[in-house]
Protein backbone atom coordinates (compact mmCIF):
# COMPACT_ATOMS: atom_id res chain seq x y z
CA UNK A 1 0.00 0.00 0.00
CA UNK A 2 1.04 3.69 -1.27
CA UNK A 3 1.35 6.24 1.32
CA UNK A 4 -1.84 7.64 1.96
CA UNK A 5 -2.12 11.20 0.30
CA UNK A 6 -4.42 13.05 2.97
CA UNK A 7 -4.85 12.89 7.31
CA UNK A 8 -5.96 10.05 8.92
CA UNK A 9 -6.76 9.90 12.81
CA UNK A 10 -8.37 13.16 14.39
CA UNK A 11 -6.48 15.46 11.49
CA UNK A 12 -8.86 14.22 8.40
CA UNK A 13 -11.80 13.62 10.85
CA UNK A 14 -13.55 17.16 9.42
CA UNK A 15 -13.20 16.02 6.08
CA UNK A 16 -14.09 12.66 5.93
CA UNK A 17 -17.48 13.49 8.07
CA UNK A 18 -18.21 15.77 5.40
CA UNK A 19 -17.63 13.19 2.66
CA UNK A 20 -20.24 10.81 4.64
CA UNK A 21 -22.62 14.13 5.41
CA UNK A 22 -22.48 14.32 1.50
CA UNK A 23 -21.81 10.82 0.31
CA UNK A 24 -23.72 8.43 3.50
CA UNK A 25 -27.40 8.71 2.37
CA UNK A 26 -26.30 7.62 -1.22
CA UNK A 27 -23.82 4.69 0.04
CA UNK A 28 -26.56 3.04 2.32
CA UNK A 29 -29.19 3.36 -0.13
CA UNK A 30 -26.15 1.39 -2.40
CA UNK A 31 -25.99 -1.26 0.55
CA UNK A 32 -29.46 -1.79 0.86
CA UNK A 33 -29.72 -2.51 -3.37
CA UNK A 34 -26.33 -4.80 -2.63
CA UNK A 35 -28.76 -7.34 -0.23
CA UNK A 36 -27.60 -5.64 3.13
CA UNK A 37 -29.58 -7.55 5.56
CA UNK A 38 -30.20 -8.44 9.43
CA UNK A 39 -27.96 -11.25 10.06
CA UNK A 40 -24.87 -10.67 7.66
CA UNK A 41 -21.43 -11.14 8.40
CA UNK A 42 -20.38 -7.56 6.63
CA UNK A 43 -16.45 -7.01 5.75
CA UNK A 44 -16.05 -3.14 5.57
CA UNK A 45 -12.67 -2.58 3.80
CA UNK A 46 -10.77 0.80 4.86
CA UNK A 47 -13.12 1.55 7.37
CA UNK A 48 -11.86 4.95 8.45
CA UNK A 49 -13.41 6.73 11.41
CA UNK A 50 -16.81 4.58 11.34
CA UNK A 51 -18.91 6.77 9.91
CA UNK A 52 -20.51 3.85 7.47
CA UNK A 53 -19.19 1.27 9.86
CA UNK A 54 -21.37 1.68 13.12
CA UNK A 55 -24.20 2.15 10.40
CA UNK A 56 -23.82 -1.46 9.32
CA UNK A 57 -23.87 -2.91 12.48
CA UNK A 58 -26.62 -1.62 13.28
CA UNK A 59 -28.61 -3.16 10.43
CA UNK A 60 -26.92 -6.16 10.80
CA UNK A 61 -28.40 -6.44 14.32
CA UNK A 62 -27.01 -8.46 17.18
CA UNK A 63 -27.42 -11.63 15.08
CA UNK A 64 -24.83 -10.20 12.90
CA UNK A 65 -21.48 -9.51 13.03
CA UNK A 66 -19.15 -6.48 11.22
CA UNK A 67 -15.56 -6.82 10.50
CA UNK A 68 -13.68 -3.65 10.04
CA UNK A 69 -10.53 -3.30 8.73
CA UNK A 70 -8.26 0.00 8.80
CA UNK A 71 -4.35 0.10 8.35
CA UNK A 72 -4.37 3.43 10.65
CA UNK A 73 -4.87 2.27 14.49
CA UNK A 74 -5.79 6.12 14.83
CA UNK A 75 -8.56 6.00 12.71
CA UNK A 76 -9.83 2.58 14.36
CA UNK A 77 -9.65 4.50 17.73
CA UNK A 78 -11.95 7.06 16.77
CA UNK A 79 -14.26 4.32 14.92
CA UNK A 80 -14.28 2.18 17.88
CA UNK A 81 -15.10 4.85 20.25
CA UNK A 82 -18.38 6.02 17.95
CA UNK A 83 -19.12 1.62 18.18
CA UNK A 84 -19.45 2.30 21.96
CA UNK A 85 -21.30 5.70 22.16
CA UNK A 86 -23.69 3.98 19.97
CA UNK A 87 -24.03 1.05 22.01
CA UNK A 88 -22.91 -1.43 19.21
CA UNK A 89 -21.10 -4.81 20.65
CA UNK A 90 -21.39 -6.88 17.31
CA UNK A 91 -17.83 -5.38 15.55
CA UNK A 92 -14.51 -6.73 14.97
CA UNK A 93 -12.12 -3.71 14.44
CA UNK A 94 -9.00 -4.90 12.79
CA UNK A 95 -5.94 -3.13 12.09
CA UNK A 96 -4.20 -4.36 9.01
CA UNK A 97 -3.73 -3.64 5.51
CA UNK A 98 -6.21 -5.12 2.85
CA UNK A 99 -3.49 -6.79 0.74
CA UNK A 100 -2.00 -8.90 4.23
CA UNK A 101 -5.73 -9.48 5.34
CA UNK A 102 -6.29 -13.15 6.81
CA UNK A 103 -9.69 -14.53 7.43
CA UNK A 104 -11.29 -17.56 6.94
CA UNK A 105 -12.42 -18.23 3.53
CA UNK A 106 -16.28 -18.39 2.72
CA UNK A 107 -17.18 -16.63 6.04
CA UNK A 108 -18.53 -13.06 4.18
CA UNK A 109 -22.03 -12.56 3.16
CA UNK A 110 -21.11 -8.96 2.06
CA UNK A 111 -17.32 -7.23 1.24
CA UNK A 112 -18.16 -3.46 1.11
CA UNK A 113 -15.63 -0.56 0.58
CA UNK A 114 -15.64 3.29 -0.03
CA UNK A 115 -13.00 5.31 -1.56
CA UNK A 116 -10.54 2.66 -0.61
CA UNK A 117 -9.28 1.08 -3.83
CA UNK A 118 -7.85 4.56 -5.09
CA UNK A 119 -5.49 4.34 -2.39
CA UNK A 120 -4.16 0.73 -3.30
CA UNK A 121 -1.49 0.30 -6.28
CA UNK A 122 -2.60 -3.09 -7.37
CA UNK A 123 -6.38 -2.87 -6.42
CA UNK A 124 -7.52 -5.75 -8.77
CA UNK A 125 -5.29 -8.09 -7.03
CA UNK A 126 -7.25 -7.00 -3.53
CA UNK A 127 -10.76 -7.23 -5.43
CA UNK A 128 -9.67 -10.61 -6.82
CA UNK A 129 -8.73 -11.60 -3.01
CA UNK A 130 -11.43 -10.58 -1.37
CA UNK A 131 -13.42 -13.23 -3.54
CA UNK A 132 -11.81 -16.05 -1.14
CA UNK A 133 -13.76 -14.69 1.67
CA UNK A 134 -16.91 -15.21 0.41
CA UNK A 135 -19.41 -17.11 0.71
CA UNK A 136 -21.06 -18.60 -2.24
CA UNK A 137 -23.73 -15.89 -3.42
CA UNK A 138 -21.40 -13.57 -1.83
CA UNK A 139 -21.41 -9.62 -2.64
CA UNK A 140 -18.79 -7.30 -2.64
CA UNK A 141 -19.86 -3.24 -3.25
CA UNK A 142 -17.35 -0.58 -3.81
CA UNK A 143 -17.58 2.78 -4.20
CA UNK A 144 -14.99 4.40 -6.33
CA UNK A 145 -14.28 8.53 -7.65
CA UNK A 146 -13.46 9.67 -11.28
CA UNK A 147 -11.77 12.72 -9.72
CA UNK A 148 -11.05 14.45 -13.09
CA UNK A 149 -15.53 15.05 -13.44
CA UNK A 150 -14.73 17.48 -10.69
CA UNK A 151 -16.74 20.78 -11.58
CA UNK A 152 -17.73 23.95 -10.37
CA UNK A 153 -20.48 26.99 -11.93
CA UNK A 154 -19.04 28.73 -12.46
CA UNK A 155 -15.64 27.42 -13.78
CA UNK A 156 -13.11 28.10 -11.15
CA UNK A 157 -9.58 27.75 -12.01
CA UNK A 158 -8.46 27.85 -8.34
CA UNK A 159 -10.19 24.19 -7.37
CA UNK A 160 -9.43 23.02 -10.63
CA UNK A 161 -5.77 23.63 -9.75
CA UNK A 162 -6.07 21.85 -6.80
CA UNK A 163 -8.06 18.42 -7.87
CA UNK A 164 -4.92 18.74 -10.58
CA UNK A 165 -2.40 18.77 -7.69
CA UNK A 166 -4.32 15.70 -6.08
CA UNK A 167 -4.41 13.62 -9.06
CA UNK A 168 -0.89 13.98 -10.44
CA UNK A 169 -0.12 12.92 -6.46
CA UNK A 170 -1.59 10.19 -6.91
CA UNK A 171 0.25 9.37 -10.04
CA UNK A 172 3.40 9.90 -8.20
CA UNK A 173 2.45 6.96 -6.03
CA UNK A 174 0.88 4.78 -9.18
CA UNK A 175 -2.65 5.12 -7.84
CA UNK A 176 -5.73 5.89 -9.80
CA UNK A 177 -7.59 8.59 -8.73
CA UNK A 178 -10.38 7.97 -11.64
CA UNK A 179 -10.81 4.12 -10.99
CA UNK A 180 -14.21 4.70 -10.72
CA UNK A 181 -14.64 4.71 -14.36
CA UNK A 182 -12.96 1.36 -14.65
CA UNK A 183 -14.51 -0.22 -11.15
CA UNK A 184 -17.15 -2.32 -13.29
CA UNK A 185 -14.83 -3.75 -15.82
CA UNK A 186 -11.80 -4.63 -12.67
CA UNK A 187 -14.37 -6.63 -11.02
CA UNK A 188 -15.81 -8.53 -14.42
CA UNK A 189 -12.33 -9.23 -15.25
CA UNK A 190 -11.79 -10.27 -11.27
CA UNK A 191 -14.34 -13.23 -11.65
CA UNK A 192 -17.94 -11.48 -10.10
CA UNK A 193 -21.04 -12.14 -11.29
CA UNK A 194 -24.18 -10.68 -12.06
CA UNK A 195 -22.84 -7.13 -11.79
CA UNK A 196 -24.92 -3.93 -11.79
CA UNK A 197 -24.55 -0.18 -10.04
CA UNK A 198 -24.65 3.54 -10.73
CA UNK A 199 -22.96 6.53 -10.79
CA UNK A 200 -23.73 9.44 -8.53
CA UNK A 201 -23.00 13.03 -8.35
CA UNK A 202 -23.58 14.92 -5.30
CA UNK A 203 -23.90 18.71 -5.80
CA UNK A 204 -23.62 21.99 -2.95
CA UNK A 205 -23.44 25.37 -3.04
CA UNK A 206 -19.85 26.78 -3.23
CA UNK A 207 -20.68 28.74 0.22
CA UNK A 208 -21.27 24.93 1.65
CA UNK A 209 -18.32 23.68 -0.15
CA UNK A 210 -15.56 25.95 0.25
CA UNK A 211 -14.60 24.69 3.93
CA UNK A 212 -14.36 21.24 2.63
CA UNK A 213 -12.42 22.84 -0.69
CA UNK A 214 -9.71 24.34 2.15
CA UNK A 215 -9.46 21.45 4.62
CA UNK A 216 -8.36 19.04 1.14
CA UNK A 217 -5.95 21.86 0.21
CA UNK A 218 -3.99 21.74 3.98
CA UNK A 219 -3.88 18.36 3.86
CA UNK A 220 -2.69 17.80 0.21
CA UNK A 221 0.18 21.03 0.47
CA UNK A 222 2.63 19.33 2.73
CA UNK A 223 2.67 15.86 0.25
CA UNK A 224 2.87 17.71 -2.74
CA UNK A 225 5.75 19.96 -1.08
CA UNK A 226 7.41 16.92 -0.15
CA UNK A 227 7.15 14.95 -3.60
CA UNK A 228 8.76 18.47 -5.02
CA UNK A 229 5.48 18.68 -7.36
CA UNK A 230 5.12 22.41 -6.12
CA UNK A 231 7.79 24.71 -4.11
CA UNK A 232 6.69 26.07 -0.58
CA UNK A 233 6.13 29.31 -1.67
CA UNK A 234 3.49 28.19 -4.81
CA UNK A 235 1.69 26.18 -1.90
CA UNK A 236 1.29 28.85 0.30
CA UNK A 237 0.19 30.82 -2.56
CA UNK A 238 -2.42 28.08 -3.63
CA UNK A 239 -3.31 28.48 0.06
CA UNK A 240 -3.78 32.05 -0.02
CA UNK A 241 -5.64 32.01 -3.36
CA UNK A 242 -8.50 29.36 -2.53
CA UNK A 243 -8.83 31.60 0.77
CA UNK A 244 -9.52 34.69 -0.99
CA UNK A 245 -11.42 33.46 -3.82
CA UNK A 246 -14.62 35.62 -4.80
CA UNK A 247 -18.28 33.42 -5.80
CA UNK A 248 -21.21 34.17 -6.37
CA UNK A 249 -24.41 33.45 -3.88
CA UNK A 250 -25.80 30.85 -6.44
CA UNK A 251 -22.13 29.50 -7.75
CA UNK A 252 -21.77 25.66 -7.11
CA UNK A 253 -19.84 22.59 -6.52
CA UNK A 254 -20.15 19.25 -8.01
CA UNK A 255 -18.42 16.51 -6.71
CA UNK A 256 -16.62 13.67 -8.79
CA UNK A 257 -18.68 11.35 -10.39
CA UNK A 258 -18.61 8.23 -7.71
CA UNK A 259 -19.14 4.80 -9.05
CA UNK A 260 -21.47 2.16 -7.15
CA UNK A 261 -21.00 -1.49 -8.59
CA UNK A 262 -21.99 -4.94 -6.70
CA UNK A 263 -20.88 -8.24 -7.94
CA UNK A 264 -21.50 -11.74 -6.71
CA UNK A 265 -19.24 -14.76 -5.53
CA UNK A 266 -21.08 -17.55 -7.50
CA UNK A 267 -18.38 -20.33 -7.23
Amino acid sequence: MSEYVLEVGRKGFDRLKFINDVFGEHSRAFLNRAGLREGQCVLELGCGAGSMTTWIAAEVGNSGRVIAVDASEKQLEIARAAADRAGLSNIDFVCSTVETLDLPGGSIDLAYCRLLLMHLTDPKRVVGDIRKYLKSGGAIACEEPHASSLTTSPRNAHIEKLNGLFIELGKRQGLDFDIGDKLFSMLHESGYSQLRGCNIQPIISMADAIEFVLMGAAEIAPVAIKSGLVGEVDAKQMLLDLQDMDYESDSYYTFPRQAQIVGYSLS
